[in-house]
């Protein structure tokens, strides 16, 4: 899958880069505070990690709620879900929608590969971003492009490619060239372009959620806060975020976690040294997952934190959702009082 060779690809790149360095340094708690162990395995390992789902090699798909009991189409990969319909792309194959009851597929006339997708609510049509970095809605009941947009070429574009969403009655589409685009919801026209990120390369959107009034969009090297007043914008080199009512906290690429306001006033940090994040989990802590093999968890102020060790080091597609991680074909679920 072209998304895996990505992925492998720039690990190897990072790999080159450490090697070219006199000394490697990796994260190393001084306290590890417990073993985690694997709570089940998967039907099959997964292929590909998306936004917010993972597709197993069987063609069984992971969203937040879990295992679903429906699979795929062979080669395809989960984009978005309403309904029994699910929205499918894969490489050398047409862009396509499967209806998971009568397991038949519905190919859709895009040209070009879908990399990320959602359902309108309640009008036959579906937001789309396809590889090239267009995007528009697709009225896949009559068959028909209603409208498509052309937005800056990406060369390079981050694994992590958010999904459109509903903000009311408006489509937020998120672009590869750092750009948050607002449709209406029933005639596609451009309502307004909001500018996330700046970047050179990687600077794909890679977080998108509304709470309340508040809209947090995020590229690898910026993150935004935006209300109906104003928006503020913090520059940093993110590994993850998390946005939650209770404020956004901001995994940065040198190990260190920011506790921030809506309005991404720091309120505090923490700095784990040589801690290389790959995706935080909240529950009753916020669950930072580290490379090389850690689950850290810290209360909400920072103030606190344990180090658990996990049976492998993640070098291969994981993905957490709610209160689970899953690698490769296990996973382990946090057990909480």
């Amino acid at each position: 899958m072209i998304r895996k060779i990505n992925f492998i690809v720039l690990l190897t790149l990072l790999a080159l880069v450490a090697a070219g360095c006199s000394e490697k340094n990796y994260f190393e708690p001084s306290k590890i505070d417990g073993t985690v162990e694997y709570d089940g395995e998967l039907p099959a390992p997964i292929a590909e990690t998306g936004y917010r789902s993972a597709t197993l090699e069987n063609g069984m798909v992971i969203t937040s709620k879990g295992l679903q009991d429906y699979k795929l189409p062979k080669g395809y990969r989960y984009l978005a879900k309403e309904g029994d319909l699910v929205a499918a792309a894969g490489d050398c194959k047409p862009n396509i929608i499967y209806d998971i009851k009568s397991k038949k597929s519905l190919k859709l006339n895009l040209p070009r590969r879908m990399i990320a997708a959602m359902f309108i609510p309640q009008t036959g049509r579906l937001a789309f971003l396809l590889e090239g970095n267009s995007y528009g809605i697709y009225d896949y009941e009559k068959q028909e492009i209603l409208v498509k947009y052309e937005s800056d070429k990406a060369l390079t574009a981050d694994i992590r490619i958010a999904s459109p969403m509903m903000l009311e009655n408006l489509v937020l589409v998120p672009t590869l060239d750092g750009k948050l685009v607002i449709l209406g919801k029933d005639d596609g026209m451009k309502v307004r372009e909001i500018i996330v990120g700046k970047g050179e390369e990687f600077n794909n959107v890679i977080f998108l959620d509304v709470i309340g009034d508040r809209l947090v969009a995020a590229t690898p090297h910026r993150v935004i806060s935006v209300s109906p007043e104003l928006m503020d914008a913090l520059d940093m080199e993110i590994s993850d975020l998390l946005f939650i009512k209770d404020g956004i906290y901001i995994l940065s690429k040198d190990g260190t976690i920011y506790r921030c306001d809506e309005e991404l006033k720091i309120l505090g940090s923490r700095k784990f040294p040589f801690a290389h994040f790959v995706g935080a989990l909240y529950g009753e802590f916020i669950y930072l997952i580290e490379r090389e093999g850690y689950i850290i968890a810290t209360d909400r102020e920072l103030e606190s934190a344990h180090t658990f060790k996990i049976p492998d080091r993640i070098d291969d597609w994981f993905f957490a959702a709610e209160d689970r991680l899953y690698y490769e074909r296990y996973y382990f679920k946090l057990h909480q009082e």
